[in-house]
């Protein structure tokens, strides 16, 4: 036990490292403005009375004018000093009504921001541990109608800003979906401000701008669309209550026999030795497996939440000595969480909204011509962030393989991690029957997880990844010395797949890259902090997974050849995808290969769509089978059912 708490302080140590020299440079801006007297020129009389001297600036050095303004409006904003609303006062007075309105409006919430996000970083996590159990209706009001409380939050004036962006900050709320409702929301008082800033000499006073009529239009504006909101709302339930389509109900939670004998060998057999803890943020908080089954009634809700915390890597699994399976006994629960409708859907808006969308008529496809045994599955990260290596890595696979067809689709590994199986089954088992009924009988994939799915649950087909395929051009030459040495991130669905992992680092060697092994690799390789959609629940317990590898990095550039790792590693540690290494060797000689920033991604599986569409020589086309996943038995009773 020891041990795993001392791995969990090394673990976090840097991250408590961070927030005390944050607080420091903090402090340390504070002194600088109220000790210099800054806070005393923003003021009404003191703007008034410097005006004709900062337009002359503005007529003048126009650029200059707007960065010093921005320097100094910004950090007034996102610290909460004296002078926000001077300051958009002299924005209207030096650009005017549409320009001041304009730099103010996206300045503003950027500095909103940064705010709510320097909260979030210094007090959510101690917060929300301190009082979970309260904050679970809360948080889960605040991920199903945020936008709509914040929105009317922003329209109201007399709710000081820094107030809503100190505990917006404590909330789940996302910063993106913070960014455009303050963007909007603020945009009214913003335009007031401005305006009225145009007229600076005739003010006198900050109190004259909001009248008390103003202040009731603004708040009746607010209170607008939540109250659409939960009409909506109540117009659902009741026709949901008219139709009685039988949905599943929350009910009192039984384990199945299944997890309670899986409960107590683990209290039997785990010695805590604290071997799994050492490298896991999730462990290390909660204690051994043995801690974790004894102090913890899975059937009480207080409880449910450690399941969904869990990134389901399997490291805990490779490095025990008595072989238990703790990440098994989570998705155990999780399955039982949702058959007994305990399972909060809301929080996993964002990510089962990709997934549904990956799989209807819009995104996906089944390019498979005539008398084709062999499909290229490269999933839903890659297309969308990658589109033109796809494309390639298409092309590339089709020089061995001429009637290679391609499906693009989803397999649908989120809802099978959050513990969705009934509707999981039935919509893979759709897309297999599909494949199979068209005479498919590989699979060739890009993402680690597919490869996961399909083993698992692809009865009939033989999966491959393209990693085993593929091979290095001789003619494009070794990478520049530029890409010095770097160390290869296994993902953690590859952890047992050998074959992979050397042909893997086959390329790589190929490439001319020096390679540095790391650690934990192979079977002992780290999770992401992607895993098991961890950071939608405990963002703290997956950034510090994306920080331990970047530690054991060594500063070294990774490579990986997982769309996500990528992605969720790059904001730690530059972190490339050996697809693109391999098909954009142009691009890697200058550093510069691109990857497609959300939204755009989506952008990109249609262009990636159409191109193959008028590339494969198909006997018929056929869409994937969206509708039809929607009429197998028990898929609709059990989407209801995580409602």
């Amino acid at each position: 036990m020891s041990q795993s708490i001392a791995g969990g302080k090394k673990l976090l140590s840097s991250g408590v490292a961070g927030k005390v020299a944050l607080v420091l440079g903090i402090v340390a801006v504070l002194a600088l403005f109220f000790g210099s007297g800054l806070h005393q020129h923003l003021t009404l009389a003191s703007i008034k009375s410097s005006q004709a001297d900062l337009q002359q600036l503005y007529a003048e050095r126009p650029w200059l004018a707007v960065g010093g303004f921005l320097a100094c409006y910004l950090p007034v904003v996102v610290l909460n000093l004296p002078g926000a609303a001077v300051l958009g006062l002299v924005a209207g007075a030096l650009f005017g009504t549409l320009a001041g309105t304009v730099l103010i409006s996206f300045a503003s919430t950027v500095g909103a921001t940064l705010a709510c996000a320097l909260s979030r970083f210094l007090f959510r996590d101690p917060v929300q541990r301190r009082f979970a159990d309260k904050l679970q209706r809360v948080n889960a009001g605040i991920r199903e109608e945020g936008a709509f409380y914040l929105f009317t939050l922003r329209l109201l004036p007399v709710i000081p800003f820094f107030v809503i962006n100190l505990v917006m900050g404590l909330t789940p709320i996302r910063l993106s979906t913070f960014f455009w409702v303050s963007q909007l929301g603020m945009l009214p008082a913003t335009l007031i401000y401005v305006n009225a800033g145009s007229q600076l000499g005739q003010l006198d006073s900050l109190a004259g701008i909001l009248s008390p009529g103003l202040l009731a239009a603004l708040a009746l504006l607010g209170l607008f669309p939540l109250i659409a909101k939960r009409g909506l709302s109540w117009y659902r339930r009741s026709q949901a209550a008219m139709g009685q389509r039988g949905e599943s109900t929350a009910g009192p939670l039984l384990l199945p026999e299944t997890i309670s004998s899986q409960l107590k060998s683990i209290d039997e057999l785990c010695d805590e030795c604290g071997a799994c803890a050492k490298a896991c943020a999730f462990l290390s908080h909660y204690g051994t497996p043995k801690a974790i089954a004894r102090g913890h009634d899975f059937s009480r809700p207080a409880s449910q939440a450690i399941a969904y915390e869990c990134s389901l890597c399997g490291l805990c699994t490779a490095v025990c000595p008595k072989k238990l399976d703790p990440d098994r006994l989570f998705l155990l629960l999780r399955r039982a969480y949702v058959t007994a409708g305990h399972f909060d859907r809301s929080v996993y808006r964002t990510i089962l909204g990709y997934e549904k969308r990956g799989r209807t008529k819009l995104f996906s496809w089944q390019g498979i011509p005539a008398g084709c045994d062999t499909v290229f599955f490269p999933g839903c990260n890659l297309p969308g962030s990658r589109m033109a290596t796809t494309l390639r890595l298409y092309e590339e696979l089709r020089r061995t393989i001429p009637n290679l067809g391609v499906v693009l689709d989803c397999c649908s590994k989120p809802s099978h991690d959050l513990g969705r199986q009934a509707y999981f089954t039935a919509v893979f088992d759709q897309l297999r029957q599909t494949l199979l009924h068209k005479g498919v009988r590989r699979i060739l994939v890009a993402c680690p997880n597919c490869l996961k799915i399909f083993q698992q649950y692809g009865e009939g087909l033989t999966v491959q990844t393209v990693y085993e395929s593929l091979e290095v051009n001789p003619a494009a030459g070794p990478l520049p010395a530029v890409w010095g040495t770097v160390s290869v991130h296994d993902p953690c669905a590859m952890r047992d797949s050998t074959e992979v992992q050397q042909a893997v680092r086959r390329l790589v060697t190929g490439l001319g890259l020096d390679q540095l092994e790391m650690k934990h690799r192979g079977r002992l390789t780290l999770c992401c902090g992607e895993g098991g959609m961890v950071a939608a629940v405990r963002p703290a317990f997956a950034r510090a997974w994306a920080k331990l590898r970047g530690r054991e990095s060594g500063g070294r550039r990774l490579v990986s050849y997982c769309a996500g790792c990528c992605g969720f590693l790059g904001r730690v540690v530059p972190t490339v995808h050996l697809a693109d290494l391999l098909l954009q060797p142009e691009a890697a000689r200058k550093d510069s290969i691109s990857v497609t920033p959300t939204p755009f991604t989506y952008l990109q599986r249609l262009r990636l769509k159409r191109r193959l569409r008028q590339t494969i020589p198909l006997a018929g086309q056929r869409a994937a089978s969206s509708q039809e996943i929607q009429s197998c038995p028990g898929s609709a009773a059990s989407d209801n059912a995580n409602h």
